[in-house]
C-alpha cells in the first residue's frame, strides 16, 4: 500500500508519552547510581546478619560473633553512606539528580 506524500516523524521533544519529568519521581533512586554504594553495603550487612543467625542455630557461636560484628559494621557503614548522600543532596538543593537521564536538574 502506498501513501500520498512523505511520512514525517513527529518531534520527540516534549512528547507526553516519552518526556521525562523535571523533578525526581517514582524510580529515581534506581536511576541514580549515587545511592547504590550505601544500599550495597547495607545489603551486605543484612546478609551477614542472616549468616550470623544461621551460625548461632547451627552451633558455631564463635563464627556467629564474627559474622555479627561484620554485620553491625556493614549496616552502620551503609546507613552512614546513605545519610551522607542525602545530606549532600539536601545541601545542593537537588539540582544534580542525574541530568543525563533527564530526571531533574538543569538540562
Amino acid at each position: 500500500m502506498k501513501t500520498e506524500g512523505t511520512w514525517e516523524i513527529p518531534p520527540l521533544d516534549d512528547a507526553p508519552d516519552i518526556a521525562r519529568p523535571e523533578v525526581a519521581g517514582t524510580g529515581a533512586i534506581l536511576a541514580d547510581p549515587r545511592h547504590w554504594p550505601g544500599i550495597g553495603v547495607a545489603g551486605t550487612g543484612l546478609a551477614f546478619a542472616v549468616l550470623a543467625a544461621v551460625l548461632v542455630t547451627a552451633g558455631y557461636p564463635g563464627l556467629a560473633i564474627v559474622g555479627a560484628v561484620i554485620a553491625g559494621a556493614a549496616l552502620i557503614g551503609g546507613v552512614a553512606l546513605l545519610v551522607l548522600e542525602r545530606r549532600r543532596r539536601t545541601d545542593q538543593g537537588d539540582t544534580g539528580i542525574v541530568p543525563r537521564l533527564g530526571l531533574g536538574g538543569n538540562q
